[in-house]
């Protein structure tokens, strides 16, 4: 364990010394901000390629401590280590009112952080499990991936619920947390010691964006606050749901049975961004913070700052070449994110020509070309299945306008008034920032269009770019109406209150406890630590299509997994499914499939028990078994 938080501190202290290579302005708590999720890429990525050629063992583990360290190294100049010096100075002399703040933010933020970490995934002696039930399906997922690459030696990286065919699902956090696993971390304390870093930058680097766009210190605080607890009108539920006799609103807020900001009913899809994104997708908890990152310096060199000024090109190169390098780790990391901010810096680089931008691209491209073409080899993607024409999102059957007004509340119409409200004659959104949204709004009005993934509803993984750059400018019409003091003052708080009384309710589930889901029972889990004991790393297994075999805990192969991460990834199982089914019945051909399948073992558990019985696997020897598992050896004929 000690290796690992080691790992984890390299990686941290060295993603922030990193900043200091293109950004000589930013304040110490930002490079931490963006140190966070820098270092931990860069970890991840030269880990990763040192395993492909070592293995995961104790070298790869070295590779890629010296390279999320290196940038340490850029302290043996005097001048950077008079800038650190100077950036603790000014952290430590800052306002005693402005630190008490800052205090009061970060540790409020903090705890309702480390309170989800800890709910995403739990493991104890009533099994493996989450505190977020939009996390019942993706965790075991993302379980199998990391368990793939400690135990089964994935490399090249091979889908865990589909064998035979390339892992195209950008796997770079989960790749991190198998090797915070190899040197010695718990999968439980991999996982929340990653969420949590990664999760407590997001926070500071929401705080460092809205502060650079709104220069509002009310709006940078509220901000933040508007991103994480996002909902819409779900609220209204609660008027429904008390119950005097059961204790009121104090009991209901006790036992909360539901969500507020997504239900699979349809009316409402948006969701919160803790419950329905950053705990579920893992993938988006590293690269918002990186994408945000970029986005900052974008902003330094083409807003209104000093860097923004034309004789300081020296230092626009720089912070474009940062931002350039960043964006280049994002391919392993989320596909879609890359997809944003490449697309989203062509566009700025049209609406503000500056030759800086080359400094951004080739960078970016030249990190990101290789990985790109690399996961393209070999690749079983439906292309075709990732585009369509399909407006209105996920609006189902519902009018798209009143759609939208149910799942964002206020937050549209007071997005459009911040655009034309007025201070003293001049827009509160200067010109400057209103060119710059332009191409995150249309991270709104494309995934309105378009459909762009296999699931419909995967298009918020564009949709949150929007929200994102919108929040700062609610922010900033909260602030400002807030400062006018009387009814706009009431008027600003109650607007606050509803943009994130139904994601506080969604997040609260989590936080007060409210909801458990046992994934893997002890003895899936008992039987996974057998399984992984008894079979060779690259086994495959056969076992009924779901979401929480033991396998999962084994690192083992997949004849097929569950059918929903397949479909939704743009993969295509063929007769998998049916084939799976053919062998339990002990149709005649199924030695035939076993033999084309090349499958070694087949399980038996409660899954296969609910809908087959065993008799045409009782020839085959029991290599492994407890109470309520078996695995059959049909490797023996």
């Amino acid at each position: 364990m000690v290796l690992a938080v080691a790992l984890v501190a390299a990686a941290w202290l060295g993603g922030a010394a990193a900043t200091y290579l293109f950004d000589d302005d930013e304040p110490l708590v930002g490079r931490l901000a963006v140190g966070g999720p820098l270092g931990l890429a860069l970890l991840g990525l030269a880990g990763f390629v040192a395993a492909s050629i070592f293995g995961l063992r104790l070298v790869a583990l070295a590779v890629g401590f010296l390279a999320a360290a290196a940038p340490l190294l850029a302290f043996r100049d005097p001048a950077r280590r008079f800038l650190l010096r100077e950036d603790a100075r000014a952290l430590l002399l800052s306002p005693a009112r402005a630190k008490a703040a800052l205090i009061l933010f970060y540790g409020g933020m903090g705890f309702v952080v480390w309170r989800v970490c800890a709910r995403a995934v739990m493991a104890g002696p009533g099994g493996i499990g989450t505190g977020v039930d939009h996390n019942l399906g993706d965790l075991p997922f993302h379980i199998a991936i990391v368990t793939r690459f400690v135990y089964g030696g994935n490399f090249p990286p091979e889908h865990p619920e589909l064998a035979g065919v390339p892992l195209t699902y950008p796997f770079l956090v989960d790749f991190v947390a198998a090797m915070l696993m190899r040197a010695g971390a718990s999968l439980r304390s991999a996982l929340f010691s990653e969420g949590f870093v990664l999760g407590l930058c997001l926070v500071a680097l929401l705080h460092r964006w809205a502060q650079l766009l709104t220069r509002d210190r009310i709006a940078s605080l509220v901000a933040p606050v508007l991103f994480l607890l996002s909902g819409g009108m779900g609220w209204t539920m609660l008027f429904r749901d008390v119950d005097p006799i059961a204790g009121g609103l104090v009991g209901l807020l006790s036992r909360l049975a539901h969500n507020y900001t997504i239900l699979p009913t349809g009316e409402l899809r948006w969701g919160n961004v803790v419950t329905t994104l950053l705990v579920p997708q893992r993938t988006l908890l590293m690269a918002l913070p990186l994408a945000l990152a970029a986005f900052t310096l974008w902003w330094e060199v083409v807003g209104e700052g000093v860097g923004a000024a034309p004789g300081n090109e020296a230092q626009a190169r720089r912070r474009m070449a940062g931002a350039g390098v960043i964006a280049g780790l994002l391919p392993l990391v989320h596909g879609h994110s890359f997809a944003v901010v490449i697309g989203a810096g062509a566009c700025l680089a049209l609406l503000f020509p500056r030759r800086a931008w080359l400094w951004f691209f080739a960078p970016a491209l030249a990190l990101a070309l290789p990985q790109a073409l690399w996961m393209a080899a070999g690749t079983a993607l439906r292309a075709r299945s990732f585009v369509g024409w399909h407006p209105g999102w996920d609006h189902g059957q519902q009018d798209v306008v009143w759609f939208w007004l149910r799942n964002t509340g206020l937050f549209i119409p007071l997005l459009l008034a911040a655009f034309v409200w007025r201070r003293d004659g001049r827009r509160i959104v200067p010109d400057r920032l209103a060119r710059f949204y332009v191409p995150f709004a249309l991270c709104f009005v494309v995934p309105n269009l378009l459909q762009l993934s296999p699931w419909v509803w995967d298009n918020i993984k564009f949709l949150v770019y929007w929200y994102l750059a919108s929040v700062p400018i609610v922010a900033l019409l909260l602030a400002h109406l807030w400062r006018k003091a009387g009814r706009w003052r009431v008027s600003a708080a109650a607007a606050f209150v509803l943009l994130t009384l139904a994601g506080a309710l969604d997040v609260w589930r989590v936080v007060s406890r409210a909801e458990l889901h046992v994934i893997f029972d002890p003895a899936a889990v008992d039987f996974g630590e057998r399984l992984r004991e008894a079979t060779p790393p690259a086994a495959v297994i056969l076992y009924v299509p779901t979401y929480r075999s033991p396998v999962f805990l084994a690192g083992r192969r997949s004849v097929l997994g569950y059918p929903g991460h397949i479909w939704s990834q743009g993969l295509d199982a063929g007769t998998r499914e049916g084939d799976i089914g053919r062998v339990y019945r002990g149709d005649p051909d199924a030695p035939e499939l076993l033999r084309r399948y090349g499958v070694d073992y087949v399980l038996f558990g409660p899954e296969e028990d609910a809908a087959y019985d065993d008799t045409a696997l009782q020839s085959y020897p029991v290599l492994v078994a407890n109470d309520r598992y078996r695995l059959y050896n049909v490797r023996a004929r």
